[in-house]
């Protein structure tokens, strides 16, 4: 069949426009797709792990998030995971991450990664150190799903390094709860601007893979740890600013948060972990404790960009960030949860418009 000409412009049948279309359609969609283990998800799919027991909410290919939430499971397993760990769960991250997700989608139109475990901590930990591993879980199930949820943060972070590698590059926050506490009750702000009382320290703690001792040091020294830390990537990227600037300056991470009523530290408030007997309380000889505070763990660091360590990461364009929340101000209930998803999705639309070139504009 010969195209028509009408004045003096070639008319295509109908039936070769819908070919044409459906083929660049199709085309698209398989361009925008995630495989995982010879199977193939688009975005808001779910990717199952072992037994279920692990899983990924696919994201958007080139949304710049994945949020990490590994201690909020409470599986038991089938047959039953042994128990081999003390610590417990960080309760209401989950809905935490899911509300963040929601946030981040409806300021940018882009749906944001989660990698969920859904085992209890205590019988299986994301963040265990592959040296501990074999000692650890000798329990077949529990070392499957370890390697398992290790395997689909691995497939996810690559998919998005593999399009950020020509683009602007991507976060890694890795959501945990705290549950660190005064020596005795202290005053805080609520989410509702109420003035209340808690033991609990209301504080979100940044971890970059740095240790405590170097938290608390001056900014000459932090400067010299840009490749010791988990957005190695960044510093690198931007090699006019000091790094001190990037831990604890008004457009680090805490800063961000500052700005949004959550408390953070290192930010530019709480830039240190000072020693204070009167509210963390003394050592066995004496000396004041400091302020509690988590510095990253496993993921935060195998999959941010870390260069020097023991323990490396992905020499790519996604940087991670291990956040430790209060429960008071950020986890405990739906109507804080609902604030805090709002406050931390600005915060985070905030850090990568500054750091990775982006311009949403958040709600």
């Amino acid at each position: 069949m010969r195209p028509k000409i009408k004045h003096g412009l070639m008319v295509l049948p109908l039936f070769l426009l819908v070919f044409s279309f459906s083929f660049k359609n199709s085309k698209s969609t398989l361009e925008n797709t995630f495989t995982y283990q010879g199977k193939t998800y688009k975005a808001g799919d779910t990717v199952y792990g072992f037994k279920q027991y692990v899983k990924l909410v696919v994201g958007d290919e080139d949304a710049p998030l994945i949020l990490g939430v590994p201690h909020d499971g409470i599986n038991i397993g089938k047959p039953e995971i042994p128990e081999t760990g003390t610590t417990g769960r960080d309760i209401n991250t989950l809905p935490l991450a899911f509300k963040i997700a929601a946030n981040f989608k409806s300021s940018t139109q882009k749906r944001a990664w989660i990698m969920i475990n859904t085992i209890a901590r205590k019988r299986m930990d994301p963040n265990t150190f592959p040296s501990e591993v074999d000692n650890r879980y000798q329990n077949e199930d529990a070392k499957n799903t370890y390697l398992s949820y290790h395997s689909l943060l691995k497939a996810a972070i690559a998919y998005m390094a593999e399009h950020q590698k020509n683009s602007k590059g991507a976060l890694f926050l890795d959501l945990h709860g705290q549950a660190h506490t005064y020596q005795s009750p202290q005053t805080y702000i609520s989410v509702t601007g109420k003035t209340l009382e808690s033991k609990f320290i209301d504080q979100t703690e940044l971890g970059y893979g740095l240790s405590n001792y170097a938290i608390s040091q001056s900014d000459e020294y932090l400067d010299q740890l840009a490749d010791s830390s988990s957005i190695a990537a960044i510093a690198k990227a931007n090699p006019t600013v000091r790094f001190s600037e990037l831990i604890r300056g008004p457009y680090s991470f805490g800063g961000l948060l500052e700005n949004e009523k959550v408390i953070a530290v290192p930010g530019t408030n709480l830039k240190t972990l000072e020693a204070n007997a009167d509210l963390f309380g003394a050592d066995a000889e004496g000396n004041p404790k400091k302020r509690p505070y988590f510095n990253g763990g496993y993921c935060t660091r195998k999959y941010g960009t870390v260069i020097l360590g023991s323990i490396k990461g992905f020499q790519d364009k996604i940087s991670s960030i291990q956040a430790e929340t209060p429960g008071i101000t950020i986890r405990n209930n739906e109507n804080i949860r609902e604030v805090a998803a709002e406050r931390f999705n600005r915060a985070i639309i905030g850090y990568l418009n500054k750091w990775y070139g982006y311009s949403y504009k958040s709600k």
